[in-house]
């Protein structure tokens, strides 16, 4: 009786060691698919918590890397001299006017970043595109009522109010004017991400985002706007 349970101490320390592996294990598994994803967390008031940190932004991840095509033993084709796209401005600021809004002339930086919105109230969301490129959604994101210090505090606060065929210009660093039109209102969730894309058939479009309905802000309007006619500058015609 005394050999029997004197091998009991002797499996204890195995036998602790054994479970004590599989906690850590079941711990550190459960903490990764716990993690939350960037831009999925909860609205902020009037806030752009929902569009999502875009590849290459920081704190996004890595844009996906194109594999090589395989090498092709054929007869190289002709050179031909693509088209020469039209060169940026000097800078990425731009200035943005909505009659319907009172806006006129209204400086807007480029971030991805909260906190740049929240110091300036607007600003052109990093990661999409500019006005000067074919094909490109320009996205704008404002507060519907900001914070105290804000540059522009509730600069969307009345984007309900645009309605199909009202106006909205972008202006550009050296001079050149966009003018474009409404077309579309949306409301959206905070995940639907896919609002900041190009939109298939449209050349040129600029899209407004502010969070709504107050006082819940729990979804996203968006009022976009085609691009119906551009004024060059002095500055941008020298860009050609």
């Amino acid at each position: 009786m005394y050999a029997r349970n004197a091998a009991f101490p002797a499996l204890a320390p195995a036998t602790l060691l054994a479970l004590l592996a599989l906690l850590a294990t079941l711990f550190f598994s459960g903490a990764a698919s716990a993690e939350p994803r960037l831009g999925a967390g909860p609205g902020v008031q009037g806030g752009v918590i929902g569009v999502p940190v875009l590849p290459g932004e920081p704190g996004g991840e890595p844009p996906a890397q194109e594999q090589a095509a395989p090498p092709v033993q054929e007869e190289a084709a002709p050179q031909v001299d693509a088209p020469q796209e039209e060169q940026a401005p000097s800078s990425k600021r731009l200035e943005l006017t909505i009659p319907k809004l009172g806006m006129e002339n209204v400086s807007l930086g480029n971030s991805p970043d909260q906190s740049y919105l929240d110091r300036e109230g607007i600003m052109h969301f990093g990661g999409t595109g500019f006005p000067w490129q074919d094909g490109s959604n320009t996205y704008i994101v404002g507060h519907a009522i900001g914070y105290p210090g804000g540059r522009v505090p509730e600069a969307f606060r009345n984007l309900a109010d645009l309605r199909d065929g009202d106006r909205v210009t972008m202006r550009d660093a050296d001079g050149e004017a966009y003018h474009y039109r409404v077309y579309e209102r949306l409301v959206v969730d905070p995940t639907d991400f896919w609002v900041t894309e190009p939109v298939e058939g449209k050349d040129n479009i600029v899209s407004l985002q502010t969070c709504w309905p107050e006082p819940t802000f729990e979804k996203r309007l968006i009022v976009r706007a085609e691009l119906i006619e551009q004024d060059k500058g002095p500055a941008a015609k020298d860009r050609r």
